[in-house]
């Protein structure tokens, strides 16, 4: 299970809760039937506020075989990203989101690299490669994960108390993505849910 984790988000994960207690752990499986091809990001909506320690390396989306590689990157408010060119050929970098940025068109491993100071989801593209699409969702809280192919998830170091959790996917209809799952977190507990998109 441990797999199922982001290696991002597992960075940012607070691994003491406020009390001074071991914190909790929660564990689950999206289920729905695009999940091996899709990933989900699993993120609890209403966790105390705290900051997080950010990376000290900044996470890479990069552009390989004209495909952006990771095509789904959580991170969270206040997080540099690095993007990357390793095709031999020209790319842009660009978002009409959120905060609206191009970084340009270049070619080569150097890359350009842009800091999220406002949550939401931006779409990735590149203006010479129409067919190229990914995305960035730029989170207020740092206990997120990734499902793995198994559509199974692990959010590590959280604080106890009740929280629900939400979920974003490029496939998610609009009464998805406005779905929340009520979960309880037990001190040093592991607490387990399901989330079915099938029903």
């Amino acid at each position: 299970m441990k797999k199922a984790i982001s290696a991002i988000g597992a960075v940012f994960l607070l691994l003491v809760s406020s009390h001074g207690g071991e914190a909790g752990r929660i564990t689950g499986t999206v289920r729905g039937k695009w999940v091996e091809k899709y990933q989900v990001v699993v993120f609890v909506q209403n966790a105390p506020s705290r900051k997080a320690e950010l990376l000290a390396e900044r996470p890479v989306m990069n552009q390989k075989d004209k495909t952006f590689v990771p095509q789904l990157l959580p991170v969270v408010v206040g997080t540099s990203v690095e993007f990357k060119n390793s095709d031999p050929f020209k790319h842009n970098m660009f978002s009409p989101d959120g905060e609206r940025y191009n970084l340009g068109t270049w070619v080569g491993e150097k890359g350009r690299s842009y800091t999220f100071t406002r949550p939401g989801v931006y779409r990735q593209l590149c203006n010479i490669h129409p067919e190229m699409l990914a995305y960035i969702v730029v989170l207020e809280t740092p206990y997120f994960a990734l499902t793995d192919k198994e559509g199974n998830f692990e959010i590590a170091g959280v604080p106890s108390g009740k929280y629900l959790l939400r979920i974003w996917g490029e496939k998610l209809t609009k009464e998805q993505l406005a779905r929340t799952f009520n979960v309880v977190v037990e001190e040093g507990a592991p607490v387990s849910i399901e989330i079915d998109l099938l029903r």
